[in-house]
């Protein structure tokens, strides 16, 4: 049994079609095949049923698939760990990033940089969903987001920071007067918010039926600096997190009277596999950085 016939296996399963998982492993379609015949042969089981052109995992499948992405881990994290004991000055460190969170990575990033000049930082941003299953893909080293609800068992995580959320309106709009806004008054607001599956967006509609709060979206968008630029022409209003924008000009940050608007940022990765050095050089950067100046605006 080698290791890229587990590969092949779990791209095929991924798929259930033969012949685009060959073409995302880059080889030929009979190749695949054989390789996982091989495997099946070897274990004394089918993998997969074939009628047809159809493709579809056998229940020896499921199960073997968990005991395939185990050895695989494994076998990558051994070459991260004998890349670790040469040195941390080569390689790339992989970092998945909500765009809420931006602002406090800036000055580590800066930081890191000047440390270990010769590593890659590779920098991915997504929704907290599209990241944690980019994690469970091996596909980043840790992300950095927003996290509320229950925490997977095959995810460590670790506070950071919290922010609070508040109105963010143009600095030249009349309620930028206000010392503090009721949630209730939000209603009265002409919204630009996050598309739904946001964890910003989610948090916020739980609020709003929490609190039986009817808001006025009138855009959502899934890209959240168009919603700062939408806000800065005075036609729109938003509630983000303060660590949102941190550094954003020409904008005001209205205090939410009275409900817990608090969010905890967390750093996530997988259970029971190897961290980097340095992922845990550029985490302490994080930590080391003054989070109150990232709840004022």
């Amino acid at each position: 049994m080698e290791l890229r016939q587990l590969k092949y296996f779990l791209k095929a399963k991924e798929l259930l079609n033969f012949t685009e998982a060959a073409k995302e492993l880059y080889i030929t379609q009979s190749t695949l095949s054989q390789q996982i015949k091989q495997l099946e042969d070897e274990l004394g089981i089918p993998l997969f049923d074939r009628i047809g052109k159809r493709v579809s995992i056998t229940e020896a499948g499921e199960l073997f698939a968990t005991y395939a992405e185990k050895s695989i881990q494994a076998s990558n994290d051994g070459k991260l760990i004998l890349d670790d004991l040469k040195q941390v000055n080569t390689g790339t460190l992989s970092i998945g990033l909500a765009w809420g969170l931006k602002s406090i990575v800036i000055n580590a990033f800066k930081n890191f940089i000047a440390q270990f000049p010769k590593i890659k930082l590779q920098v991915t941003f997504g929704t907290t969903t599209e990241l944690i299953d980019a994690l469970l893909k091996q596909e980043i080293d840790f992300a950095l987001t927003f996290y509320e609800g229950k925490h997977s068992d095959e995810l460590v995580h670790e506070p950071i920071m919290s922010s609070d959320m508040a109105v963010i309106v143009a600095a030249t709009s009349p309620l930028a007067t206000k010392e503090s806004i009721d949630l209730k008054e939000v209603e009265q607001l002409t919204l630009a918010l996050p598309v739904k599956g946001f964890s910003t967006r989610d948090f916020l509609d739980r609020q709003f039926e929490k609190y039986k709060i009817h808001p006025n979206v009138t855009v959502e968008v899934n890209y959240t600096a168009t919603i700062v630029d939408l806000v800065r022409t005075g036609a729109f209003q938003t509630i983000l997190t303060l660590a949102t924008v941190h550094g954003e000009k020409d904008l005001c940050a209205i205090p939410i009277r009275g409900k817990n608007m608090r969010r905890e940022a967390v750093t996530l990765r997988l259970k029971d596999s190897y961290q980097k050095k340095a992922a845990i050089y550029f985490i302490d950067l994080l930590k080391a950085e003054d989070k109150e100046e990232y709840n004022q605006l």
